[in-house]
């Protein structure tokens, strides 16, 4: 592959995380693109179906012909809840009787990406705001199905990522460059202020005194493209956790390092959304006070394997394993055995390029000492569809 096509491919799909879209304008200096799709499933968690959104997203690409061979971009991208806005009820006691009211729980939009930045095909890419982390390079290998999927990545602690770095980074200032086959990021992130807020387990602000900081992340990705299809790719994210947690001084470090390998394009994240054969990915990695189980960090090991085959008639067969398994001693909150173990049978069906059913089953056969966290990982089914747009 030559170091032209590389350069251009690969910001493109990690920055916006697919390289399909539809042009809005372009008048050969400034152009604007839409992308994203909708998406629904009916969920059955192991004891009820629900219809829920399936990730839903819509945004937008803005990208300027500078001088000197230099191209200025910015990208937006809001998750769409397009569901249900209202999922609470108000009871209000009154003479003669009471009344209900829906009460709004949730956003119908909320914030998943938003960076500005330059790029030259010599000089590399450089990016400023909320991106994909370096480090999601490594974990974005297996993190491709619609359902059940980057449960053993490591980089979406505390929801998405955006605190830690690894996932969708918050405040980041990135720099990415190719060099004949291998392809670089660096990453700095961190906010203005760096405090977190601190909500005990009925959503009520802490008023004992804690106060926690995380310190500015950093990280890093290096991807080697053996063949065209084939790369390897290896990482790593840090940030330090400080402060008091109801009188007890917290000084944790927050780490992840991993590697990973793919070999092929699956259809969500290919170019164009053009992809056929073999898709397989692999991703392993071992990190510090990064799992969140129970409220509690945990150190942990995780590691998440993949094999899916696109098919001419549009079927997509796959299957996913995944492990993830806390370091537990008589220190930690959870003593004894804590391993989480599925695997997923997919089979996705395109209708056509842009327009995708799927139903995926979770298989579980977790290993834990504690009944409790174990009943928790049942097994679970969905079937959905996928509008791309």
């Amino acid at each position: 592959m030559k170091k032209k096509l590389l350069a251009v491919m690969i910001p493109a799909v990690l920055l916006t995380g697919t390289t399909q879209a539809v042009e809005l304008y372009n008048d050969q200096t400034n152009s604007v693109n839409m992308m994203g799709w909708l998406g629904f499933a009916a969920l059955n968690d192991g004891h009820e179906t629900s219809v829920i959104d399936n990730f839903s997203r819509v945004g937008f690409r803005f990208d300027r012909q500078e001088k000197n061979g230099w191209r200025s971009f910015a990208h937006t991208e809001w998750g769409i809840n397009m569901v249900t806005s209202d999922d609470g009820l108000i009871y209000t006691q009154g003479q003669g009787g009471g009344q209900l009211s829906a009460s709004k729980t949730s956003d119908f939009l909320f914030n998943r990406l938003g960076y500005v930045g330059m790029a030259h095909e010599k000089w590399g890419t450089l990016s400023f705001g909320k991106q994909w982390g370096a480090y999601y390079d490594v974990a974005y290998t297996t993190d491709v199905l619609n359902a059940f999927t980057g449960w053993s990545v490591g980089a979406y602690t505390f929801g998405d990522g955006g605190l830690t770095g690894a996932g969708r980074a918050d405040a980041a200032l990135q720099y990415r460059n190719t060099f004949g086959n291998l392809h670089i990021a660096v990453q700095y992130a961190s906010k203005q202020n760096s405090d977190v807020a601190l909500y005990d387990n009925q959503g009520h602000a802490l008023n004992d005194g804690s106060e926690l900081s995380f310190d500015p992340s950093y990280g890093a990705s290096a991807t080697y493209y053996i063949t065209d299809k084939f790369k390897v790719l290896a990482g790593f994210n840090r940030g330090d956790f400080t402060g008091n947690l109801a009188g007890k001084d917290v000084d944790n470090t927050n780490q992840i390092m991993g590697i990973g390998a793919q070999y092929g394009s699956f259809y969500q994240y290919a170019p164009g959304r053009d992809a056929d054969g073999l898709y397989v990915g692999f991703n392993a990695h071992k990190s510090e006070q990064n799992e969140l189980v129970g409220g509690e960090l945990y150190d942990s090991t995780g590691a998440e394997f993949i094999v899916a085959y696109q098919y001419d008639n549009g079927f997509v067969p796959s299957v996913l394993l995944t492990y993830q398994d806390l370091d537990t001693d008589e220190n930690t909150a959870i003593q004894g055995k804590w391993t989480r173990q599925f695997a997923v049978l997919g089979l996705h069906y395109r209708y056509s390029r842009d327009t995708i059913m799927y139903a995926e089953a979770k298989i579980d056969f977790s290993n834990m000492d504690d009944k409790a966290y174990e009943d928790l990982q049942d097994n679970n089914y969905a079937v959905g569809i996928r509008y791309f747009f």
